[in-house]
């Protein structure tokens, strides 16, 4: 690995390998002070942009209660029982992940969801995709139908999709003809618009973009397990799903991850997974309005019971990481058979147990999480010690554990703790938290311009992008790599909402400077920053609890 950094580095951030000059010229173009300048107002443009979209004629707003069943589940065990049918736990998750929460008079950036967003814009949102590939030979990858790998779907396969609106919690066709009354054979697709964010954001804005996807991504996986389903997340844009969503997509939406749902026995936790294949066809007390409305169905059964969470492997090995990708002895990571870069839903589970609050519902916990004021910093912010950013550091190491078997090598994505040594402001120190051991040892954090603290207490996750470059190709290890981390600090974020804490992400700062102060070693570059305060700020915030349920 070599040294660690005893100076601020020259003008290079890490040291360039050949063959992929150009990759990482690309990279680094994307961060601190390169062509992103200050952005003076949320509104820019023609009109006002504040990720609240307006009706699109034909939407369908379902009746069912789609925030009923989620309504009083706690969020922690055990996961939905009842008579809820698998599409009615699919779409009540759907818009529990996504959904408008808070409004915030007195902040700059007024709508809050359950993830954070650069100014509360949210470039990424939540599609319902038809099944299959309309061409023949296509495998059709569902998580509301069981399927064999491989199968062909017949070339006048329906092409429909909807937008999960996160106002109306309305189902908005975006593609294709109508969607059929049962959704049968759905699949989930998370996308993003890097141009809903300001132009002023420059080549920030793609890996912006893909870091909110990453959040969602997250929350989701959250919201499904709770509701008794179980998510395997995909966050790749190799994923079938994802290729076979991107002509049904809005015109500048980029599909980033994919969500299937595995199939299992009733109060069991055994499965039978296969490669973009999910639930059981739901054609029975379901249906959309006009041919659509959903309504529950109280006489039916539950099809999955909950997640064991101490079971199950954590991530499933990838053949897109396998050519030139080494472990530490130059020995390939990943000889067995999968379906791209894959996080289990054991892997899910275990990481939202190691945050969820007890005595607490699952739809106050989301409501509570927030980015705090958007103007504190370290002067204005009260002392967190590393001690009550317990779960937010759980969740963070939980996270990185869940991802460690999908790395290219073992140390190209590490995680680091700076904290103030009992609230002083000249001892810095840094600690590295490995997914599976204790902390390392503290080290001092020399204090320089660039790399002030904005909290008492914070996490950076660095990353050694050659490895990934290598093990996926310059562009889509871009992509999968900023889902990824996007994925594990949005846990931090849930952390902190669970704690009645706050978690501010930060992805532009001074790269080199930061790596030199953390001493992180040549090959490593801080990537994404969370910072960990106590003022919240949401006391003046209109809750946004839901809409009444449709009669």
């Amino acid at each position: 690995m070599g040294s660690a950094r005893k100076d601020v580095p020259g003008s290079a951030p890490v040291p360039l390998r050949t063959g992929f000059e150009d990759a990482l010229a690309h990279f680094h173009a994307q961060s601190h002070e390169k062509d992103v300048s200050q952005v003076a107002t949320l509104f820019f443009g023609a009109e006002p942009s504040n990720g609240l979209a307006r009706p699109v004629p034909g939407q369908v707003r379902t009746p069912l209660p789609a925030l009923g069943p989620l309504r009083d589940l706690d969020a922690a065990t055990p996961a939905l029982g009842g008579g809820w049918s698998p599409v009615e736990r699919l779409l009540a998750a759907c818009v529990e992940a996504v959904r408008v929460r808070r409004i915030s008079a007195a902040d700059r950036y007024p709508v809050h969801r359950a993830y954070p967003s650069p100014r509360g814009l949210f470039g990424a949102d939540l599609f319902l995709v038809a099944p299959g590939d309309p061409t023949p030979g296509g495998g059709p990858t569902s998580p509301l139908e069981t399927t064999t790998p491989g199968d062909p779907t017949p070339p006048d396969s329906p092409t429909w999709c909807l937008r999960v609106d996160p106002q109306s919690h309305a189902l908005q066709p975006v593609g294709g003809p109508a969607a059929p009354s049962n959704l049968e054979g759905a699949r989930l697709v998370v996308a993003v618009d890097q141009h809903r964010y300001p132009p002023e954001y420059g080549r920030l804005r793609p890996s912006l973009a893909r870091l909110e996807a990453g959040h969602l991504l997250a929350t989701l996986g959250l919201t499904l397990t709770r509701a008794g389903l179980r998510p395997r997340t995909h966050p790749d844009p190799a994923h079938p799903a994802c290729t076979a969503a991107a002509p049904l997509l809005p015109p500048g939406m980029t599909p980033i991850a994919a969500v299937t749902l595995d199939v299992g026995d009733p109060g069991t936790t055994e499965t039978t997974a296969h490669p973009g294949t999910c639930a059981p066809s739901v054609t029975s007390g379901t249906s959309l309005p006009g041919g659509s409305d959903v309504t529950h169905n109280p006489g039916g059964t539950a099809t999955h019971s909950g997640t064991d969470v101490s079971s199950g492997a954590a991530a499933t090995r990838s053949p897109h990481l396998t050519p030139g990708s080494e472990n530490g002895d130059g020995s390939a990571n990943g000889d067995g058979p999968g379906d791209g870069v894959t996080l289990s839903p054991e892997a899910t589970a275990r990481v939202a147990a190691s945050v969820a609050p007890a005595a607490r519902t699952l739809r106050r916990w989301l409501d509570e999480r927030t980015s705090g004021v958007s103007t504190a910093n370290l002067v204005t912010s009260a002392y967190v010690s590393p001690k009550q950013g317990a779960t937010i550091t759980s969740g963070l190491v939980h996270a990185l554990a869940a991802v460690h078997e999908v790395l290219p090598r073992s140390q190209s994505l590490r995680l680091y703790q700076h904290t103030l040594e009992d609230d002083r402001v000249d001892d810095r120190v840094v600690r590295e938290l490995p997914p599976d051991g204790p902390p390392g040892p503290a080290r001092p954090v020399p204090r320089t311009g660039e790399t002030n603290f904005s909290a008492t207490l914070g996490h950076t996750l660095a990353v050694d992008f050659p490895a990934w470059a290598r093990a996926l190709g310059p562009d889509h290890a871009e992509t999968v790599l900023h889902t990824l981390l996007g994925w594990i600090a949005q846990w931090g974020c849930l952390g902190a909402a669970a704690t009645d804490l706050c978690v501010r992400p930060m992805r532009n700062y001074a790269e080199a400077d930061w790596a030199a102060a953390l001493g992180l070693d040549p090959d490593q570059t801080p990537a994404y920053q969370l910072w960990v305060r106590a003022e919240r700020g949401t006391y003046l915030d209109t809750p946004v609890d839901a809409a009444p349920e449709t009669p």
